[in-house]
């Protein structure tokens, strides 16, 4: 009964992983409520309560973006849209809750649910591509860039690059240190994941492919200076052609709001000051409330002139700042410690995966707002779980050792 109830976790948390870059996120909805299900019969209830007061410090930390947002509708005057983010964002601390009370997870396979997500973030991929080229055979359109192609993943296409470039990620670190995978299926999945982060035309996506480049050039190959560099500029001047390639240009062309030009970069910029000018002194270090920081900036875009944003709705483009316009700078200490607790660990152990994972968020987080959706949601809390308890094990495995 217990090998049972062992497997039919390790089932679910499989299916968390595959249906998450699925088109219809019914499928991962599904998943995880049978994840849930699954934890419940995995080990006592006591045992349950002992691994929950083992890692009480983590599980705090890691709930301080719920008890922050929680402690947002005291003030808040739009307690429905409140609650409704409450209830979107519960899987930050649903997942570690549940992967940190559970020791079914064989120690060391920690990532090797990370495989079965770029599995399946490819198989999506081809599914998308091959839709592509029957309807343009059929002469109903070119869905192979941008927002069209997104449309056959019936993803974002900020959140399918992220998927993209989480699993290159992977196959990178599977590659160099884990070895069990053929390395030329590595090199065809690698290659393809480019293609599709180049039809998808995420600039942060490509930024993320270099920080991987560069990194693990620098790890593998530290006896040969000439060769980091080397690799380096190649890489740099590939990743640059693909940057201002014209599928890229094409992807961000200028907007205009009345007669006035905005280049993309402007458009950020606009997004960021606004925001910064709906807070106040007395808004800085609690924000507006839970549910309301959106509403405030999407006044503050009509006020300065920026149609396109108001008219649709567009959020802060920087999950930082969207934590500080709802929760001020005690909703900004909040996430960042969600992020850093986990990379903390990640350095200690030279968890080269887990390292590059995290930076991957931080940086998204940068010119994205990626916990307004759930696919950036369960991707993260996925990730900062995993690489959290992966290293966490291993630092306890190896104080063990020491005291024997």
């Amino acid at each position: 009964m217990k090998n049972n109830s062992i497997k039919f976790f390790d089932f679910s948390l499989a299916l968390v992983f595959i249906t998450l870059p699925a088109p219809k996120y019914s499928l991962n909805s599904l998943a995880i409520i049978l994840l849930v299900i699954s934890w419940l019969f995995v080990g006592s209830f006591s045992q349950k309560i002992e691994a929950f007061k083992e890692q009480k410090n983590s599980i705090l930390i890691f709930s301080l973006i719920i008890i922050t947002l929680l402690l947002g509708l005291l003030y808040t005057e739009n307690f429905n849209e409140g609650l409704s983010q409450i209830k979107d964002k519960a899987p930050l601390i649903l997942l570690p809750v549940v992967l940190l009370t559970t020791n079914s997870i064989k120690r060391g396979q920690e990532y090797y649910y990370f495989k079965l997500f770029a599995i399946s973030t490819i198989v999506w991929g081809v599914f998308a591509i091959v839709k592509a080229l029957i309807l343009s055979y059929m002469g109903m359109g070119n869905y192979f860039v941008y927002s069209e192609f997104a449309i056959l993943l019936n993803k974002h296409t900020t959140y399918y690059s992220l998927f993209c470039v989480i699993s290159v990620n992977y196959l990178i670190y599977d590659l160099l240190y884990i070895k069990k995978t053929s390395r030329i299926a590595i090199f065809f999945s690698i290659l393809f994941l480019l293609l599709v982060i180049y039809m998808l035309s995420s600039r942060m996506a490509i930024l993320c492919l270099l920080l991987i480049a560069i990194f693990y050039i620098k790890q593998y190959f530290t006896k040969n200076n000439q060769k980091i560099f080397l690799v380096i500029l190649v890489l740099s001047a590939t990743i640059g052609t693909l940057f201002f390639s014209s599928n890229y240009v094409s992807r961000f062309e200028s907007i205009y709001s009345k007669n006035n030009k905005i280049t993309e970069v402007n458009t950020r910029l606009i997004h960021w000051t606004s925001a910064f000018e709906t807070l106040d002194n007395k808004s800085i270090i609690l924000g507006k409330g839970t549910g309301d920081g959106k509403n405030n900036l999407f006044k503050q875009y009509k006020l300065n002139k920026f149609e396109a944003g108001f008219k649709n709705k567009y959020n802060a483009h920087n999950q930082y700042i969207e934590f500080t316009l709802s929760n001020g700078l005690l909703g900004l200490v909040s996430y960042m410690a969600f992020l850093f607790l986990p990379l903390i660990y990640a350095i200690r152990m030279n968890d080269f995966f887990g390292i590059l994972c995290i930076l991957i968020l931080a940086l998204c987080s940068i010119t994205e707002s990626i916990l307004e959706r759930q696919s950036g949601i369960l991707i993260t809390s996925l990730i900062v779980s995993f690489v959290y308890s992966h290293n966490k094990n291993k630092l306890s495995e190896n104080l063990s050792l020491k005291r024997e």
